[in-house]
């Protein structure tokens, strides 16, 4: 924390956040902590250098929030990964499915989670089941259109 003084920076403001006041005390990084407030109206504790060098921006609260143009361009990076991109490994040339014995196994990844659709006798009914499922997770009327 070596040249800056917390109290010269009082009331000013660091993109969504306001420093209100040194706190003076340390986390268990010793970095020194200072209460802000968002523009949500949020108080909150954080590290006052990185607040100041912008890696932090807001309390949390926009996290998760992206404009509609954002959204539009995420949703048809989705579709098209979903379209061209297969793992060099998979063996049925369609993302999400793979085979299993004599059966195709179908997943989806939502939110980082794997999701298990079922297994299935014919290839077909397989890359059925995976369709559904990326219209019905991927589609912009259900992510971003409510």
């Amino acid at each position: 924390m070596r040249g800056y003084n917390i109290d010269d920076y009082i009331n000013k403001k660091f993109n969504h956040l306001t420093l209100i006041k040194n706190l003076n005390k340390v986390n268990k990084n010793n970095s020194k902590l200072a209460l802000f407030r968002c523009d949500c109206g949020t108080e909150k504790e954080l590290v006052f250098t990185q607040v100041l060098d912008g890696s932090i921006k807001t309390c949390g609260c926009k996290q998760g929030f992206s404009s509609e143009c954002q959204q539009k361009k995420r949703h048809k990076s989705l579709l098209n990964f979903y379209e061209n991109k297969t793992m060099r490994n998979n063996s049925t040339g369609v993302t999400g499915i793979s085979k299993v014995g004599n059966r195709y196994r179908v997943r989806i990844q939502i939110n980082k989670k794997m999701l298990n659709l079922g297994y299935f006798n014919s290839f077909e009914d397989a890359k059925k089941a995976r369709k559904i499922a990326e219209e019905k997770y991927f589609s912009k009327e259900d992510n971003y259109g409510k």
